[in-house]
């Protein structure tokens, strides 16, 4: 039942489209470079992002250490939590994207804003590229009762793990807390605050990245340096391609339609000649302004 938990979590079906909410120069880079940024997970615009995970699984173990009787299993579980003791620094890095092809909390957050742009993607589509890269297309989880039941069915899956190496291999090196660094990478950001809840997000999670791979770069930020990877949104038999495009609110509809239109004719994504299907372009419908 456990591990049925944990698939769950990582393996969702996606909705039909999932959209990305961006600025001009993001549409831009993501229709003419096919690709999209993912930012590494402590730059993001939650503070807490990881740590939130980490403080359930510190919780969590120790509720575990007050039910345990074996003295090697309360030895095993100390050093699972210790173990994840500054696991925030590893670079994984998510790109987000929202069920909610119109939302007036994302234009204000992410359209810059009288300019925003709602790039949608098939479901499938993404999950491919996933895939593909060794990434992870996850629905977030907000409700923290959900949270707690998967951070526990993880921990008992690695003390299990660790109870059976050490029961056969006792003579071999157990690393700190066994594999939960490994799988935590996995799952910490699937949860967030229920503060975001109405972002009706979903990601794309790296798994850990290196510095000096070749996608992995660096961006101006608001206050300092933003590390990030540029995930390629296209495959040897996988052609890049985009499902809608929707535009905030804006003091110039018609012609930011037209705009865009052309810009994905330009790029061989919708109209005439090869291309038989058109990409639908649309304006927001929420009567919001902010010019």
């Amino acid at each position: 039942m456990k591990r049925q938990i944990l698939i769950d979590c990582l393996n969702p079906v996606p909705p039909e489209s999932l959209f990305h909410y961006t600025t001009q120069t993001g549409l831009l880079g993501i229709i003419k470079n096919q690709e999209i940024w993912a930012t590494h997970t402590q730059y993001l615009n939650d503070r807490r992002e990881f740590l939130h995970a980490l403080s359930l699984v510190k919780e969590e173990i120790a509720k575990m250490l007050g039910d345990a009787k074996e003295v090697r299993t309360r030895e095993l579980l100390t050093e699972m939590e210790q173990g994840v003791h500054g696991r925030e620094v590893i670079n994984i890095c998510v790109c987000s994207f929202s069920a909610d092809k119109d939302s007036l909390p994302q234009w204000r957050g992410y359209g810059a804003s009288s300019s925003g742009y709602a790039v949608g993607f098939n479901g499938t589509f993404l999950g491919q590229i996933a895939h593909g890269n060794n990434f992870y297309l996850v629905r977030c989880i907000y409700d923290e009762a959900s949270q707690r039941a998967i951070i526990r069915a993880l921990l008992e899956e690695v003390l299990e793990e660790n109870i059976e190496r050490d029961r056969v291999r006792q003579d071999a090196f157990l690393p700190d807390g066994g594999n939960l660094c490994a799988y935590l990478n996995r799952f910490a950001p699937v949860f967030k605050d229920s503060s975001f809840e109405s972002e009706r997000e979903w990601r794309l999670i790296s798994p850990p990245l290196g510095c000096k791979f070749e996608r992995f770069d660096f961006r101006v930020g608001h206050s300092m340096v933003v590390p990030y990877f540029r995930l390629p949104l296209f495959a040897n038999d996988l052609p890049f391609q985009v499902h809608e495009v929707v535009i905030g609110p804006t003091p110039h509809p018609d012609q930011s339609v037209l705009s865009v239109q052309s810009l994905l004719v330009s790029e061989g994504l919708s109209g005439g000649g090869v291309v038989t299907q058109k990409v639908p372009v649309i304006v927001s419908r929420i009567p919001y302004r902010n010019w």
